[in-house]
């Protein structure tokens, strides 16, 4: 039967230990020692210590998680990305479930959270779209913080607010610029065209006004 070799206390709530039949060490959380009553000289039948072992890399990934998640909201897919740095799959899946349960996690929150915010104006629904899915949000919840979004509209916010840098130019130019600025932002064609004729109308009008 297994014997416990060592047991050494590092940083961060966690103890390495060693059984005498391998070479490596295995980090366990503070609270398998207690609860297992795991010391040196210890005794363990081999079913045990490999439930133990499962057990601690389970809980030192939940507890990796949450430091994870303290700064700010992930997402499910930016959180399995981080785990799997550190933890293999099993761990890492059963420390993402265990994160759903406590309700840390809600990636169609996050997606009308990052498409309401001032960084997504101006922007896109395709490249919005894009930028979800980089995030790894799937895509229903992605068309759904979509739905809100009125291309039109940020379209038209945008090709104002960059008609402001091109006005010394003239007009062709003006609406090449715009083309392709608007194109690059992820707006469709269609949608970019009237954004630049309703845009162009209006700084004609308030020019004729002026005179």
């Amino acid at each position: 039967m297994p014997v416990i070799t060592s047991v050494e206390t590092r940083r961060g709530g966690v103890a390495a230990v060693t059984v005498d039949d391998s070479d490596e060490a295995v980090d366990l959380p503070l609270e398998s020692l207690l609860e297992h009553n795991l010391h040196t000289g210890r005794l363990i039948e081999p079913s045990l210590w490999q439930r133990i072992t499962e057990e601690g890399r389970h809980r030192i990934a939940v507890r990796s998680a949450l430091e994870f998640l303290a700064s700010r909201r992930r997402t499910r897919g930016e959180l399995r990305s981080h785990l799997a740095k550190k933890f293999d799959e099993p761990a890492v899946e059963r420390a993402v479930a265990r994160i759903e349960e406590l309700g840390y996690l809600d990636d169609a929150a996050w997606a009308r959270d990052y498409v309401r915010q001032t960084r997504a104006r101006g922007r896109g629904r395709s490249a919005l779209a894009r930028e979800l899915q980089a995030r790894g949000i799937d895509a229903e919840d992605g068309a759904a913080a979509l739905a809100e979004h009125d291309d039109r509209d940020e379209a038209l916010a945008a090709a104002q607010k960059r008609l402001r840098a091109l006005r010394r130019l003239d007009p062709d130019t003006q609406q090449r610029r715009l083309y392709a600025f608007l194109r690059r932002r992820g707006f469709a064609d269609d949608t970019v065209r009237a954004a630049i004729a309703e845009t162009l109308e209006q700084q004609r009008r308030a020019e004729l006004t002026s005179i």
